[in-house]
C-alpha cells in the first residue's frame, strides 16, 4: 500500500508537471485561440491512455477525448511506440472532440520501459475546411470541416516525418501560426518529460506507476460516496437544440438518468437521429458532458482523473446526434456538449434538489471572421467564444459574463489590445446585455453585448452558436434568460447573417459593418414574484433591469426612488392572479403521439390558447416547482376542456405531476435589450 502522504506528494507533482505545461503553451504558442483564448488542454495518462493527471482549469471539452483519442493511437501502433515519438490526432470518430481540436501525444520512457504518455488538445484556428476559421453552421458532412487526422506518427524515435507534416500545413490556413502551434505542443511535452523523469527518479518506477494507480483507485472511491449520498432513483428531463444547421426542426435530446446504490448510469436513447448538419458528436462527448456534471456537482474538489469516472456510465446510442456514424459534420460539438450539460445538470438536480441551478447560456457562440489584412499581404483570422451569464441557484443570483465551471480557462472574450493588433477590426463596445438574465427570486446572471467593426474592405462572418431560438431554462419557477442572437449593422439598419439563427457559414461582409454578438444570461432560480424588491431596484440602479421588466415581470414598482411596498404588494396579488393555471390532461385522448417530429406537444382548447395570446406551434413551458421548466409546442383542439392542457404521460413523468394536477401554463420571456 502507497504511504497517504507520498501519494498526496505524487498528486501535487504530477499536476504542477500540468500546470507547468500550460504555462509554456500560453507563452509560445503563435495563436491568439491559444495563448489568449486559452483553448487547450494538457494532461498526463497511464501508458494505457487513462488520465492520471489534470489541473482544475483544463477544457472539459478535452477531458474524456483525450484518453479515448490515446487509446486508439496506441491501438493501432501497439508496441511500435518508442522514446522519442511522436503522434497527431483530432478525429471524431475515433475519440476525438471535433476537427480543430488537435491532439499531440508524446510517450515518456525511462531505462526503455514507457512511464506515462503526455498530451495536448489544442483548437487551431483553422484546420482547413470550407470556411475559414473551418467550424460553419452549415456544413453537412465532416469533409467540409477541414482535414482529419486519425492519429498519425509524425516524429519516429526522434526523427521528424515530414512528409506528414507538410501534408498536414499544405491544406490549412495560415500554416505558418499552425506550425508555430505544434512546435509550443512539442516544447511544452518535452518540458514535461523531463520532470515525469526527474520524478521517477526520484520515487522509483515501481512506486510511480503503483502510485499512479492508487491515485486513480482513490479518486473512484470519493465519486462512489458522492454517488452514494444521492436518492436510488430514476430521474429524467429533456431538451432541444434549435436547430440542425440545415433545417429550422428542432433535435430533441433525451435523459434517463439511474442512481443505483454508488453507480451513475446516464442513458440518452430517444434522442434525435443523426442530421445532415453539423450538430452531431463522436463517441466521447457526450461522456465528457456527463462526467463534467458529475463532477461539478457532486465531488468538486476531488482529483480530475479515470478513476473518477469509473462510477459512471453512458449510453450514447449509435446513430444519434450524440454518437454518429461518419461522415457527419461535428464542428458543433460545442453546441451539443453544452446541450447535454444542461441536460444533465437539469436532470441530476432534480435528484440533489438543494444543488439544483438555472441553465447556463447553453452555446459555444463560436464566431469568426476573416478576410484581407489592411497593412501587409495575407488574409487575417479572428475567432472568439463570448461567455455568458451563469444560471441562478438556491440563495444566490448567476454571474455575469463570464467562464462558468464546465468551460474551464477559455477567457471570456480576447482582449481588444490583441483584436486591433492583429486584425482590421475595431471593438466598438462591449458591455453587460440589460435583462437578458433569466428573471426570478434570484436572477441569472446577465449576458454580453460585444460590436466589432470590420475595416478591411470585405470580410466572411461564420458562427456556429444555439440557445438562439429555444433559450436557457429556468428552475423552480423561474424564468429562461434571453437567448443568443448574431447580427450585422449595416448603414443603421440590422440584417440577419442567416435564415437558422445561429448557424451562419462565410456571410459576405462589407467595410464599416459591425457584427453584434449578444449573448445569453442565465436562467432564474424560483417565483420572480418573491424576489426581494430592494435587490429588483438595486438592478435597476445598475442596469442589469429595465424599468419595464422590474415592473412587468418582478411587479415592484418605485416611487422617487424608493419601492412603494404597498404598491408592490398589489401589483405583485393581481400578476398571480392573472396567471394561466390549467389541469392536466392525458394527451393520447386527443393525440396519437406526444410529439412531431423532435417537438413535444401541449394541446389546448381555442379559448385557452386566445388567454395564453398563443397561436398553433407557439413555443411554450410549464414551470416545475421542484426542478427546471419544461418546454412544448403548442397545438390547438376543442376536444381539451377550456381550463385543461393536455400533455403525454412522459411529460407527467419528468414533472412528477398526476393527471388533474394544476400547473401554470406560460410563453416564453424573450424580450431582452
Amino acid at each position: 500500500m502507497i504511504d497517504p502522504i507520498l501519494l498526496e506528494l505524487l498528486q501535487t507533482q504530477l499536476t504542477s508537471v500540468v500546470r507547468e505545461m500550460r504555462g509554456i503553451m500560453i507563452r509560445t504558442a503563435y495563436s491568439p485561440m491559444i495563448h489568449e483564448g486559452h483553448d487547450f488542454s494538457c494532461a498526463v495518462l497511464s501508458a494505457t491512455g487513462d488520465l492520471v493527471a489534470a489541473s482544475e482549469v483544463e477544457q472539459p471539452t478535452h477531458i474524456s477525448a483525450l484518453p479515448w483519442a490515446a487509446r486508439s493511437v496506441i491501438e493501432r501502433y501497439g508496441t511500435d511506440i518508442g522514446p522519442g515519438d511522436q503522434f497527431l490526432h483530432n478525429d471524431p470518430y475515433s475519440g476525438g472532440a471535433h476537427l480543430n481540436d488537435v491532439a499531440l501525444y508524446f510517450p515518456v520512457f525511462h531505462e526503455n520501459i514507457q512511464i506515462a504518455l503526455l498530451g495536448i488538445m489544442a483548437h487551431w484556428q483553422d484546420i482547413g475546411g470550407m470556411v475559414p476559421g473551418s467550424l460553419s453552421g452549415t456544413a453537412t458532412e465532416i469533409f467540409q470541416e477541414g482535414v482529419r487526422i486519425p492519429g498519425i506518427r509524425i516524429r519516429r524515435r526522434g526523427d521528424p516525418i515530414t512528409e506528414a507534416t507538410d501534408l498536414l500545413f499544405a491544406n490549412v490556413r495560415q500554416p505558418e501560426e499552425r506550425r508555430g502551434d505544434l512546435q509550443a505542443m512539442i516544447g511544452a511535452c518535452r518540458i514535461a518529460e523531463k520532470r515525469i523523469v526527474a520524478l521517477v527518479k526520484r520515487w522509483g518506477i515501481d512506486t510511480t506507476r503503483s502510485g499512479m494507480s492508487a491515485l486513480l483507485d482513490r479518486a473512484e472511491t470519493r465519486m462512489r460516496n458522492s454517488i452514494n449520498n444521492i436518492p436510488d432513483g430514476i430521474y429524467e428531463y429533456e431538451t432541444h437544440l434549435d436547430n440542425t444547421g440545415d433545417s429550422p426542426e428542432p433535435l430533441l435530446l433525451k435523459l434517463r438518468l439511474t442512481i443505483k446504490n454508488d453507480t451513475l448510469d446516464a442513458d440518452f436513447s430517444g434522442s434525435a437521429l443523426q442530421v445532415s448538419g453539423p450538430t452531431n458528436l463522436g463517441p466521447a462527448t457526450s461522456t465528457t458532458a456527463v462526467f463534467t456534471m458529475a463532477k461539478a456537482l457532486l465531488d468538486t474538489n476531488g482529483a480530475i482523473n479515470a478513476g473518477a469516472m469509473r462510477p459512471l456510465s453512458v449510453t450514447a446510442p449509435l446513430g444519434t446526434v450524440v454518437n454518429a456514424h461518419p461522415p457527419a459534420a461535428c464542428g458543433a460539438i460545442g453546441e451539443v456538449r453544452r446541450a447535454l450539460e444542461s441536460l444533465v445538470i437539469g436532470t441530476l438536480g432534480k435528484a440533489m434538489p438543494d444543488r439544483l441551478v438555472g441553465d447556463l447560456k447553453g452555446a459555444s457562440n463560436i464566431t469568426a471572421i476573416g478576410g484581407p489584412h489592411l497593412d501587409r499581404s495575407g488574409d487575417f483570422l479572428f475567432a472568439e467564444f463570448p461567455a455568458g451569464g451563469t444560471g441562478a441557484f438556491l440563495g444566490g443570483d448567476g454571474n455575469n459574463t463570464v467562464r462558468n465551471f464546465a468551460e474551464g480557462d477559455i477567457s471570456s472574450i480576447q482582449p481588444i489590445e490583441s483584436i486591433e493588433l492583429t486584425c482590421p477590426l475595431r471593438v466598438e463596445s462591449t458591455s453587460l446585455r440589460t435583462d437578458s438574465g433569466g428573471a426570478g427570486k434570484w436572477r441569472g446572471g446577465l449576458g454580453l453585448t460585444r460590436k466589432l467593426r470590420l475595416l478591411a474592405p470585405h470580410g466572411r462572418l461564420s458562427v456556429l452558436s444555439d440557445r438562439n431560438i429555444i433559450p436557457p431554462y429556468g428552475v423552480r419557477g423561474g424564468k429562461n434568460s434571453a437567448p443568443n442572437r448574431f447580427t450585422i449593422q449595416r448603414d443603421g439598419r440590422v440584417i440577419q447573417p442567416s435564415t437558422l439563427p445561429g448557424k451562419v457559414t462565410a456571410f459576405p461582409l462589407r467595410q464599416g459593418d459591425i457584427v453584434i454578438e449578444e449573448t445569453a444570461g442565465g436562467g432564474g432560480y424560483g417565483d420572480p414574484l418573491e424576489r426581494d424588491p430592494m435587490l429588483a431596484a438595486h438592478d435597476v440602479a445598475f442596469e442589469y433591469v429595465s424599468q419595464s421588466v422590474m415592473l412587468g415581470t418582478y411587479g415592484v414598482i418605485l416611487r422617487n426612488g424608493s419601492v412603494d411596498e404597498q404598491a408592490t404588494a398589489t401589483a405583485r396579488s393581481q400578476m398571480a392572479n392573472d396567471r394561466v393555471l390549467l389541469h392536466l390532461q392525458d394527451l393520447h385522448n386527443v393525440s396519437d403521439s406526444e410529439f412531431d417530429g423532435s417537438r413535444r406537444l401541449a394541446i389546448v382548447s381555442s379559448s385557452t390558447a386566445k388567454r395564453l395570446g398563443a397561436t398553433r406551434d407557439t413555443l411554450i413551458e410549464l414551470p416545475n416547482p421542484d426542478g427546471p421548466s419544461l418546454r412544448a409546442w403548442l397545438r390547438i383542439d376543442d376536444g381539451v376542456h377550456t381550463g385543461n392542457c393536455a400533455i403525454g404521460s412522459s411529460a407527467l413523468a419528468i414533472l412528477n405531476l398526476g393527471i388533474g394536477a394544476t400547473v401554470e401554463v406560460r410563453l416564453l420571456d424573450l424580450v431582452a435589450k
